[in-house]
């Protein structure tokens, strides 16, 4: 459990930090008894689940509550608390993750008011992403000013590619997907893990193409998620960041130029041994990258 939580009113809505008490008297002549509606709610990420009180707080209670379940506060979901109801607001974190749970439980009550019946009340909160295939989401987005364009894409244009090892073992590397669109849209690949027939467990490549653009000091960050697996054994989300400049345009369908600027093993469903990004000097550096690269994983592997 965690630590006990009293109510705040604060324009008209409780949060949960230390205890104060709605406003105005109550009535010393009775002392309600006051618990949940129900016992069991359901909530899907993306929504607000509201757990009804079994009446409404009079004047001048707040509640004690405390949290429990698997789900992690701040993280997995907020609340506030009003007269009538707790309402707890889960985001959708993109991610496959099993059901989880928010076990809420009045414990006491500040002011005049005694803890009734159904004091307990248990919150399943089910994954959007349940039906997703298992695999590595892996997204490419790129900023060329935080401050005023908001994390959008300006006018600059990359593209994502994946390369797998073939053979395994061999350090040499084939072009399996890619995502290029025209224009300046964010990108992104797949790599499946219950296709191990044309994804098996072997080394991946990743590139990170600058096409187009004028920004010489670009942000660009990668953000891989996993559905149904790990990251590093225990992880489901892993960010790599790095930045690029003009010297990284390269037009690679004129000059036929590809380089790989990160690897990553995948073993079944985990994914293992990230490489930090190795912005090349250039968008010609290929091989010499790609020699240092295998180098760094052969390096993380060691160590690990």
């Amino acid at each position: 459990m965690e630590m006990v939580k009293r109510a705040i009113l604060a324009a008209g809505v409780l949060t949960a930090m230390v205890s104060v008490v709605f406003l105005s008297g109550c009535n010393d002549d009775e002392t309600p008894a006051i618990g949940f509606k129900a016992e069991t709610s359901t909530v899907t990420e993306g929504n607000t689940v509201k757990v009804q009180f079994s009446s409404t707080l009079p004047s001048g209670v707040s509640p004690v509550i405390e949290l429990g379940g698997t789900a992690t506060e701040g993280t997995d979901y907020t609340f506030t608390i009003d007269t009538k109801e707790i309402t707890f607001t889960v985001p959708d974190d993109f991610m496959y993750d099993p059901n989880e749970t928010i076990i809420v439980e009045i414990t006491d009550f500040d002011g005049n008011a005694n803890v009734g019946g159904k004091s307990v009340h248990t919150i399943t909160i089910t994954d959007k992403d349940e039906a997703a295939t298992p695999g590595l989401r892996v997204e490419l987005r790129w900023d060329v000013d935080p401050v005023t364009s908001g994390n959008q894409p300006g006018d600059v244009d990359m593209d994502l590619f994946l390369w797998i090892e073939e053979p395994a073992g061999s350090d040499d590397y084939e072009l399996i997907d890619e995502s290029a669109q025209i224009g300046n849209g964010f990108e992104f690949v797949f790599l499946p893990s219950n296709n191990p027939a044309n994804y098996p467990n072997r080394a991946y490549g990743l590139g990170y193409n600058y096409y187009s653009g004028s920004s010489n000091d670009l942000k660009v960050n990668v953000t891989f998620k996993v559905f149904k697996g790990n990251i590093d054994g225990g992880l489901n989300k892993l960010e790599s960041s790095a930045t690029y400049t003009l010297a990284n345009i390269n037009e690679w369908n004129v000059t036929e130029d590809f380089y790989i600027v990160q690897f990553l093993e995948k073993q079944d469903a985990n994914f293992n041994n990230f490489t930090d990004i190795f912005v090349p000097v250039s968008g010609s550096r290929a091989k010499k990258l790609q020699a240092k690269l295998a180098e760094a994983l052969k390096e993380k592997k060691r160590r690990n």
